[in-house]
């Protein structure tokens, strides 16, 4: 029997996780439909000793047949914990769209 452990990437600040999701996210994605992601911009809303909440803001641009041409901001929250080794992402929730 194996057992994995998941492995986490620490943070030395929140703003330390901006910079780290700003620069593995620096090129626009593009899903299966042609529609064309690039992230606004990532930021640390609030900020106690031991939790932090940070979003990111996503600008989607794309097409569909049947709607026509579309424009919309999509945020995604985070929420860090502070650990003795580190900040730690704890959860990622989908805001929705702007």
């Amino acid at each position: 029997m194996t057992r994995t452990q998941e492995v986490q990437m620490l943070y030395r600040s929140p703003a330390d996780f901006c910079a780290e999701y700003a620069r593995a996210h620096d090129r626009g994605k593009t899903d299966e439909f042609g529609a064309v992601s690039t992230l606004e911009q990532v930021t640390v809303v609030s900020e106690t000793a031991d939790t932090a909440r940070v979003e990111a803001l996503w600008f989607t641009s794309g097409h569909q047949p049947e709607a026509g041409y579309y424009d919309v901001l999509e945020r995604t929250a985070f929420v860090l914990v502070k650990r003795q080794d580190g900040w730690r992402l704890h959860s990622e929730e989908v805001l929705g769209y702007e």
